[in-house]
């Protein structure tokens, strides 16, 4: 099916946009056999590919949504990051009612991921480098998200910082709603936002030291490219 080969294929991060525009014609002659779940896939797997496909987005898929009865709390959520690429990102005119809208807001704000104990470790560590982390920030122009945020340098510039466990990741790269989340905070808020992987964080073991310095080379505050810098394990 092709829905569920477009899902698996942006769930894993790939982002072949050629790909995803060449199977539009097939999609959507098929679009009125698909339930509820697998339309709010389809829109979410192209917003993650951010492969624009006016002729299959359109008054035809909306319906197809309005028709549909039985979304789950994940399924609106997933239309709402795909509503937030369709107006925010491509500045398209296709969108829900303002009422399916606001439902699809409210369960995306609705869902609450539980962060890593490692959370903790991360912001311990930014406090003591003299930094004011805020933990658990909500992006309000598209109800994000963030684990933590600091203000660098006399600019007070916002950077993200994600403390990314193994489900966020497809072996070592980005799963498809990382992506995508990181993509749309940039583009509603500016935010830049930096991931610090859990094995990352492990390999740098009990030293203060290291931990910090990791942590300065992610904000960019000192360049740390050589891995025997740090101090032993």
């Amino acid at each position: 099916q092709v829905h569920d080969f477009l899902w698996a294929y942006a769930t894993n991060g790939q982002t072949d946009q050629q790909l995803f525009k060449s199977l539009v014609p097939v999609v959507k002659t098929t679009i009125r056999e698909y339930d509820a779940q697998e339309l709010a896939n389809i829109a979410w797997a192209y917003s993650v590919v951010n492969a624009s496909a006016p002729s299959l987005f359109n008054d035809s898929f909306l319906n197809a949504c309005l028709e549909k009865k039985a979304f789950t709390l994940e399924g609106l959520g997933q239309l709402h990051q795909w509503q937030l690429w369709q107006t925010e990102e491509l500045q398209s005119k296709c969108r829900l009612p303002p009422s399916a809208r606001k439902k699809c807001r409210d369960a995306f704000a609705s869902i609450v991921p539980r962060p890593l104990a490692m959370r903790g470790d991360v912001i311990s560590e930014l406090s003591h480098m003299g930094l004011t982390p805020k933990e658990e920030v909500f992006v309000k122009k598209g109800n994000y998200r963030l684990d933590v945020v600091v203000e660098i340098g006399v600019d007070k510039i916002r950077v993200g910082i994600e403390v990314d466990g193994a489900s966020c990741f497809a072996g070592r790269s980005p799963k498809g709603g990382i992506i995508l989340k990181r993509r749309q905070i940039a583009h509603l808020e500016g935010i830049r936002v930096v991931s610090v992987p859990y094995w990352e964080w492990r390999r740098l073991g009990k030293y203060r030291y290291n931990k910090q310095a990791y942590l300065r080379a992610l904000l960019g505050l000192i360049d740390l490219d050589k891995e025997d810098e740090l101090v032993p394990h």
